[in-house]
């Protein structure tokens, strides 16, 4: 008798699955894009982008790669894997992946950091407001 064991190759970088009919918007891998960015539902970036991202419940996702400078996030959910210069303020969550590299201000009512991902800067904790 033989064994059914199967070798598996070491497993790179997570991706963030999410489901492709929700997609509002996508930001390429572009030289250099900045400016302002609104969106309703999601928004990926896998380029190079500075400036505002601005979403009452919205998720964005920064892939691996992905350079943001001058970042100013404002959105319900951040799920980072690429590299954050400036601030993070998410309503609900921000995850920082393995490949993540944020440096700058995170404001949020949860932080889960993955191993690997290397933050430089300041956590404030977002406590909801009571009426």
């Amino acid at each position: 008798m033989s064994s059914g064991a199967v070798a598996k190759p070491a497993a790179g970088p997570q991706r963030i699955k999410t489901p492709k009919d929700n997609w509002l918007g996508f930001v390429g891998d572009v030289l250099n894009f900045s400016g302002e960015v609104q969106f309703r539902s999601m928004l990926r970036i896998d380029g190079h982008f500075s400036g505002h991202v601005d979403s009452v419940e919205g998720t964005l996702i920064v892939s691996h790669g992905a350079h943001l400078r001058q970042a100013v996030i404002n959105v319900a959910v951040a799920k980072i894997n690429g590299t954050v210069e400036g601030d993070i303020n998410a309503s609900k969550e921000v995850v920082l992946g393995p490949t993540a590299d944020v440096t700058g201000r995170v404001s949020t009512r949860l932080l889960t950091v993955e191993e690997g991902a290397i933050v430089n800067g300041t956590f404030l904790p977002n406590t909801p407001r009571e009426s």
